[in-house]
């Protein structure tokens, strides 16, 4: 750009400097009234580069009657113009300042829009609010909310000073409180006592901010009544106190119960076993020492006497190991499950004599749980699939594990008598039978056992059979076991 002439005294460089600072759209005319500066804020409101825009008669971008003018483009523009005359040594230069309002606009309507969103909610809100001047503590505003809580009009509030309120039972402490909000911007306060117009005692959550409002600090102050919330703490305190008392007593009771059950165990192992043993024991003798002089008839009496007693004895051990489970302490351990199987099928070698047994053995994760109560279920589950196979010129027993939901359920398959699944219900029940008991020995409470061992473990247990076409018994261990 050439020097214009006529500026005579004022260097380039500061007119440019000048000319270029201005935020609004700045145009220098000439005395032939041809544009020979103009500054990067014009070319954005004009929407031309400064080269087209050098030379061109600057009354083409004066403002229409509306004040609107026509941008590079051909869309319009809202501005705001004033030309002013600058005296030269040359004549006269005319310098056009053009400002864009539709920002202004745009920005006063906004503002307008967010004061108007804010007041809806100062208005509305379930919570009390209080705006103070942060210089003088004076109320200048408070919510609706807040003057039905405590029972003072709006006009009741308004210039006086938050220490002055009522409301407020300690004056100096309610000064202090402000000196500290104004010097830390921010403060919040719990279970602060307040009494409303009638002196009713309110509870009330105190959270004040200091926030900056067109140049002048003011305090907002967001009121929560929690006086509901407090006694419905304290019914619940007290409720859980009650419960904690119930949960002492019941434990007491608890507590006496397995006393009196293990002082019922011992009678029961030792008082009852004594004369179970005498019958056995009796009955044995007589067969032995008098057997050849009593008829056919007595030896038989004498040998049910004999299963009987033996039978009872059996179902008490059942029923001692069953009453155990609910007062033995399950351990926590790391069990190698396949060394275990191993173990529990050799204790069951005499089961298995003189028999055809396919017995397969599958893979079987290591497990967490108790070993000997976990043992016991592989006994009982293993020595009912041997039993229940006696019939089969050919057993098969299958012990395995899969993976259902990214969890190891074990399993024992056999292909024996089976069972009606319309019965399943009754399995795990104690003295619960399928079968006859002169089809198959037993005393109807080991897979009772085995829920409750299983139960112990977090886990659960089930069956599924056909009748004469096998068993398949399952069960999963939770690894998290307490």
């Amino acid at each position: 750009m050439t020097r214009a002439a006529g500026l005579d005294g004022v260097t380039e460089d500061l007119s440019r400097l000048m000319v270029e600072a201005f935020s609004n759209a700045l145009v220098v005319a000439d005395t032939r009234g041809l544009i020979v500066r103009v500054n990067a804020a014009a070319e954005h409101l004009f929407g031309v580069g400064r080269a087209e825009l050098i030379g061109q008669p600057a009354e083409l971008f004066d403002p229409n009657a509306d004040g609107s003018m026509h941008r590079g483009d051909g869309s319009q523009v809202a501005v705001e113009f004033r030309n002013t005359r600058l005296p030269t040594p040359g004549g006269d230069y005319s310098v056009r300042e053009l400002r864009d309002t539709a920002n202004e606009k745009t920005t006063k309507t906004a503002l307008r829009e967010s004061e108007l969103r804010y007041r809806r909610l100062f208005e509305s809100a379930k919570d009390g609010i209080l705006i103070l001047d942060a210089t003088t503590g004076m109320v200048v505003d408070v919510n609706p909310f807040l003057t039905s809580l405590m029972g003072f009009s709006h006009a009741e509030f308004l210039g006086k000073a938050v220490w002055e309120l009522g409301f407020f039972r300690d004056q100096p402490a309610s000064e202090r409180m402000f000196s500290e909000l104004r010097e830390k911007e921010y403060m919040r306060y719990e279970n602060l006592p307040l009494e409303n117009r009638d002196g009713q005692a309110i509870e009330v959550e105190f959270v004040s901010n200091v926030y900056l409002v067109a140049g002048r600090k003011v305090i907002q102050c967001n009121i929560r009544d929690v006086t509901a919330r407090r006694k419905t703490e304290a019914a619940v305190q007290e409720l859980n106190t009650r419960l904690e008392l119930r949960v002492a007593e019941r434990t007491a009771q608890l507590e006496a119960a397995n006393r009196e059950l293990e002082a019922f165990s011992y009678s029961v192992s030792h008082d009852l076993r004594a004369p179970l043993r005498a019958m056995d024991g009796f009955s044995q003798a007589v067969l032995e020492d008098f057997g050849a002089l009593l008829p056919e008839k007595g030896r038989s009496y004498l040998e049910t006497i004999r299963a009987g007693s033996q039978q009872m004895g059996s179902l008490i051990d059942d029923l001692l190991t069953f009453s155990r489970l609910s007062r033995a302490t399950a351990k926590r351990e790391h069990i190698p499950t396949g060394d275990l199987v191993r173990e529990v099928i050799h204790i069951l070698a005499p089961d298995r004599e003189g028999r055809r047994i396919d017995l397969r053995i599958g893979d079987l994760p290591d497990c967490i749980g108790d070993t000997a109560l976990l043992k016991q279920v592989w006994v009982n589950l293993l020595s009912n699939a041997l039993k229940y196979t006696r019939r089969k010129d050919l057993a098969v027993v299958e012990i395995g594990c899969q993976i259902q939901k990214d969890e190891p359920v074990f399993y024992v398959r056999d292909n024996g008598t089976g069972f009606d699944m319309r019965y399943a219900g009754k399995l795990f029940g104690v003295f619960q039978r399928l079968h006859r008991a002169e089809d198959f020995e037993g005393t109807g409470v080991g897979l009772a056992i085995v829920q409750r061992i299983v139960h112990r473990h977090g886990g659960a247990v089930w069956a599924n059979a056909t009748v004469d076409g096998g068993a398949t018994f399952c069960f999963t261990l939770n690894d998290s076991l307490p």
